[in-house]
């Protein structure tokens, strides 16, 4: 699971000691094992149906970073497990990212060309794929509720959540909406691992699957503030995502 697509909430359980006194027993709380809270997020997204119904799609928006006066925009093209998102950075020029199905990439002006790998890799090929949501066993080793907190304004339920690649970290799902409230991640980057906080503060609806709109990120001491203006529902050629000369010459041969 990840920011972009999640798990599910569900609701708190009052259990009661059989055979004592009303006035004798203490209200205990009952967490929701994870996997309901998987089950009601799908369902709060729009439903299983739905989800798998939700075809390639384009999307567009802008990142910024306001402490900096930095205002990046994207396009960013989604199909099957696949995705392409090329980013206008004012001063730099374009970033672009991709993942394929199979190899992960990113090529930057001010650091050139290069193929992911690690976590970097895994984190990659999990962001791309559309129905995560429907499918943790593809990317979770385990899963466990850990309490109910208060995050983003929101009480949420806190899972814990552990890849098959040894990764672990924590997404917070909204007691009452049973949505994805955000996440604490630590994101694999080629400066190393860097601890993120996101927090989803809109969802709005496309092709009847609720997704976020705006994200909230802290990072390094900075807010970095993700938009999304406008999804166009498309089908998307296969050619978008062929790999770049530049990265095609980084693989090694097969």
């Amino acid at each position: 699971m990840n920011v972009r697509l999640p798990l599910a909430g569900a609701a708190v359980a009052l259990a009661l000691l059989p055979g004592l006194a009303p006035a004798q027993v203490p209200a205990a709380t009952t967490l929701p094992t994870a996997q309901a809270v998987v089950a009601r997020y799908v369902e709060a997204s729009g439903g299983r149906a739905a989800v798998e119904a939700l075809p390639a799609r384009w999307e567009r928006g802008r990142v910024e970073i306001p402490a900096q006066g930095i205002n990046i925009t994207f396009e960013m093209f989604l199909s099957g497990n696949r995705m392409l998102m090329n980013s206008e950075m004012p001063g730099l020029g374009t970033i672009r990212t991709g993942f394929d199905g199979e190899t992960g990439w990113a090529i930057n002006p001010a650091m050139g060309p290069m193929v992911l790998d690690g976590n970097q890799l895994q984190q990659a090929r999990q962001s791309a794929d559309p129905l995560s949501i429907l499918h943790p066993e593809r990317y979770v080793a385990s899963m466990q509720t850990v309490e109910e907190t208060d995050f983003a304004g929101a009480r949420c339920y806190r899972v814990r959540v552990t890849t098959p690649w040894g990764e672990s970290y924590d997404e917070f799902f909204n007691r009452d909406t049973g949505l994805l409230q955000g996440t604490v991640r630590r994101q694999a980057s080629p400066q190393g691992e860097i601890e993120l906080t996101s927090q989803i503060a809109e969802y709005h609806t496309v092709a009847g699957v609720r997704m976020p709109r705006v994200t909230r990120a802290q990072m390094m001491g900075m807010e970095v503030v993700n938009t999304v203006d406008s999804t166009d529902v498309r089908a998307i050629p296969d050619s978008v995502f062929a790999l770049p000369p530049e990265i095609r010459a980084l693989r090694p041969p097969r």
